[in-house]
């Protein structure tokens, strides 16, 4: 009797443990449970239809972080919490005027305040215009900026695959356009909007100013707007934009002081490295054009999902899966600021994050920043993530906010949808529920929960 435990110990060991289902499994039941409730869109179509945007400092967020504790709690997150962080308060306001004076004809421009800008005075600017393509241009112009408006016409290069590296190539005249045209004696910008579309809808988007230079208003002008007057400004040499008689462009934006508010987190405990954390996360804040449906509510809700999914399943990961619902990106990173101060002082260990943040579309894979070995590791996971069709993993990756934690070493992986749409609606009143497709967005989704439950069960 003594020589037989051990083989019936033995036996019964090894029955259980063949008992647990394979990683492959686990994405299995993952993509069958998503896809059978796309349970996501549900959620985006809420949040999009009952809060609406969520401009940061607005009631708007207000309201949606409470919806958004609301639907952790309704996942079944194990704990729920609110994480305070101080973030500014930019209203937008009523009017957003321009009007181009070519002799006696008057053509409206379909513009837009750029997030943080100022107003102009209550008469409005009225002045000449020039337009550049860079900002080193506007360095080189000197005496003769002075007292006139900078037009940034520096479209998308559309020979980019990646939209997203189009838009990077140029953000620049939207990000510093202003503080560049402020040293040369500039009274205001307008930005071409940030998209491929050609039409008539104004993007707007974070701007930045330099306080060691005069503050001046900017706003973004429409893609046919700017080709229009680009068009004017070749065959006129003294074009002006102005409304009615004496006014050119007119903003009445202001921002107030900065109020109190929260990043919203929740996790499931891990069973065996509770310290050990996979995060997962979106921010909660959008602009105020649109809804914010795939910027970022559809990370939001991917985020969301993925605790959903694997409560719904009984699934029990070995390490921390902890979902981050990010204040305050658009304009000012404080949420991700807060959250990677908080983390440090804690002493929290984030061995990987993944964030949605480049829209609901069909997702095609990972982009990843991390050394060479955890890579490696990851990337051996293609096959799981194929079950999603998300199985491409590059290098270079992460997101805004959770770029944050990179000086703890944690791997940051950003997931990649298809970008061609992205920029279409990215930041203007195009952003709304009826663009997202309910399957695309369960899927990135699905595939979230899929590399976050391998993250969870073998760690890196």
């Amino acid at each position: 009797m003594i020589n037989k435990f051990p083989v019936f110990f033995h036996i019964a060991l090894v029955s259980l443990l063949s008992a647990q289902p394979s990683h492959r499994e686990v994405a299995e039941q993952i993509k069958n449970k998503g896809l059978e409730t796309l349970a996501a869109y549900d959620m985006l179509k809420e949040l999009t239809s009952t809060v609406g945007h969520r401009l940061s400092g607005s009631d708007n967020y207000e309201k949606a972080v409470r919806w958004s504790v609301q639907k952790l709690k309704q996942a079944h997150c194990d704990s729920v919490w609110l994480e305070p962080v101080m973030i500014p308060q930019w209203v937008r306001g009523t009017t957003e005027k321009a009007f181009l004076l070519t002799g006696k004809k008057r053509e409206e421009l379909a513009v837009c305040a750029l997030g943080g800008s100022v107003a102009t005075s209550k008469k409005g600017i009225r002045a000449e215009v020039i337009e550049v393509h860079s900002l080193d241009e506007v360095k080189q112009l000197g005496e003769k900026a002075k007292g006139k408006i900078i037009f940034y016409n520096r479209p998308f290069d559309k020979t980019k695959v990646n939209t997203g590296e189009a838009y990077g190539g140029a953000a620049d005249q939207r990000s510093k356009g202003a503080i560049e045209a402020a040293k040369v004696g500039a009274v205001a910008v307008l930005v071409r909007s940030m998209t491929n579309a050609i039409d008539d809808e104004p993007h707007t988007g974070a701007m930045n100013y330099d306080d060691s230079v005069h503050k001046i208003p900017a706003a973004a002008v429409s893609t046919i707007g700017a080709n229009r007057l680009s068009d004017v400004l070749k065959k006129e040499k003294n074009v002006s934009i102005r409304r009615g008689e004496s006014i050119e462009l007119r903003l009445d934006c202001q921002t107030f002081p900065d109020v109190p508010s929260f990043n919203v987190i929740g996790e499931i405990r891990g069973t065996e490295h509770p310290d050990e954390i996979v995060l997962v996360g979106g921010h909660l804040d959008s602009w105020d054009k649109g809804t914010g449906a795939h910027d970022d509510g559809a990370g939001v809700v991917q985020s969301i999902e993925v605790i959903r999914l694997m409560k719904e399943l009984g699934l029990k990961p070995k390490r921390t899966i902890r979902v981050v619902l990010f204040a305050n990106e658009e304009n000012g990173l404080r949420g991700a600021k807060a959250y990677a101060a908080r983390a440090q002082n804690n002493n929290e260990q984030h061995i990987a994050a993944i964030e949605s943040d480049m829209g609901g579309f069909l997702p095609r894979g990972f982009g990843m920043t991390a050394d060479s070995s955890k890579f490696e590791k990851i990337k051996n996971w293609s096959s799981l993530l194929e079950i999603a069709g998300a199985e491409k993993i590059r290098r270079g990756g992460g997101g805004a906010d959770i770029n944050q934690l990179k000086p703890f070493g944690t791997a940051l992986i950003g997931l990649n949808p298809d970008s061609q749409r992205y920029f279409d609606y990215h930041h203007s009143n195009h952003d709304t529920i009826d663009k997202v497709h309910p399957r695309e967005l369960e899927l990135g989704a699905i595939a979230m929960a899929i590399l976050a439950w391998a993250l969870a069960q073998e760690g890196l």
